[in-house]
């Protein structure tokens, strides 16, 4: 099976370049139950030709996408330091698939939006070599690490039987069906296959690590990890004890909580409640610490140009909800309104960082140039 580029909208076609678009519209292996993830990047390159430009756009692709994924779990002096000792090849041989949305080309100017697909083994393989950085020892203060899904880990005991990925442990159960009541999307169930058996199982999920689930982080693109390890006891009560701990790159917290049935409640009803219980604390955390990320960042007032890319008023009405919604918003200011885009300026407050992650929060897609952001829900 191979995986080649995948043209998703064209721009301007030429002849002389067909020829050598051959030569990078080259195909990996996919292997059966290979891990991916994707990071998404814009490229803009001049060349002497179209070809040279292609060229130059990809392999600067390549190199800022990994960058980009890479400064999702690790520090940017070990992303730096990986990026470094890595050649051109290496890189490449890390990649699985590109797909390219909005190319545009000319005679010595290639412009793309690349989507870029790596062997989420290979970066996990990558980060453990240069270390994940320790969260306890910095030279400043630590940063609020920006909140994106959590990945639930449910373990679960009763009568002394331990499970996690079976079909029949009933606490999983409950918080699969918890992720799909939160249409955020911000709750994670992983698939229990043998992708992930071989990275935390019942034996090893009490002394697990951020280092140690990193395959999972990168395997399901979350930022954090929340191991939940409940015990069912029947006596004297109904009771559920759930040892909740939430690991990422930056603060490993543990906190027990514990969840007394009520008279008319069966297990599945006290677990289901539990769940939810927990997925709301979740939510909220997560809102109070893009809060956090806003008030250290500072209350100074900033704009950003931004366009905003719409297939319907309906879906520019929704990205306007949400925009408006965000905390640090001030005030939404658009300049120019077309069938498929939206000219807007952000007026908003704290850094430029803490706006664009609690934009890529909302489920948001966002890519950064120089001088405007484009952003997009469809």
């Amino acid at each position: 099976m191979t995986r080649p580029y995948r043209i998703a909208s064209f721009g301007i076609k030429l002849a002389a370049l067909a020829a050598f678009s051959a030569l990078f519209a080259f195909s990996t292996p996919v292997l059966a139950g290979e891990s991916l993830v994707n990071s998404e990047v814009d490229v803009d390159q001049t060349g002497k030709d179209a070809a040279d430009a292609r060229e130059q756009a990809m392999l600067k692709g390549h190199t800022d996408a990994l960058s980009e994924l890479l400064g999702k779990f690790t520090t940017p002096e070990q992303v730096t330091t990986i990026i470094t000792n890595l050649d051109p090849n290496r890189i490449n041989s890390l990649v699985r698939g590109t797909e390219i949305a909005d190319e545009k080309i000319s005679s010595t100017r290639y412009r793309a939006h690349l989507i870029i697909t790596f062997d989420a083994d290979e970066i996990s393989n990558l980060i453990g070599k240069n270390g994940t950085g320790n969260p306890n020892t910095t030279n400043g203060p630590v940063a609020v690490a920006p909140v994106g899904s959590f990945l639930v880990i449910p373990e679960y005991e009763e009568d002394g039987a331990q499970m996690l990925w079976e079909d029949s442990n009933p606490w999983r159960n409950a918080w699969k069906a918890q992720g799909l009541e939160v249409t955020s999307g911000d709750i994670v169930v992983p698939f229990g296959d043998t992708g992930d058996t071989k990275v935390v199982d019942v034996n090893t999920v009490s002394s697990a690590n951020f280092a140690s689930l990193l395959p999972l982080t990168l395997r399901y693109g979350v930022s954090d990890v929340v191991i939940l390890q409940a015990k069912l006891t029947r006596a004297p009560d109904l009771q559920l004890v759930v040892i909740k701990r939430r690991v990422s790159r930056t603060q490993n917290e543990v906190n027990q909580i514990t969840y007394r049935a009520d008279p008319q409640e069966t297990k599945d009803v006290l677990l289901a409640r539990a769940a939810r219980d927990i997925a709301e604390n979740l939510e909220h955390k997560k809102t109070e610490e893009m809060e956090t990320s806003k008030t250290i960042a500072g209350g100074e007032r900033n704009q950003v140009m931004v366009l905003a890319s719409i297939s319907t008023l309906a879906s520019w009405t929704q990205l306007r909800t949400k925009l408006t919604a965000l905390p640090m918003v001030d005030k939404l200011e658009v300049l120019a309104l077309a069938p498929q885009q939206v000219d807007l300026v952000i007026h908003f407050r704290g850094s430029p960082d803490s706006l664009e992650h609690a934009i890529t929060a909302q489920n948001v897609r966002m890519v950064k140039n120089p001088n405007y952001w484009v952003i997009s829900r469809d």
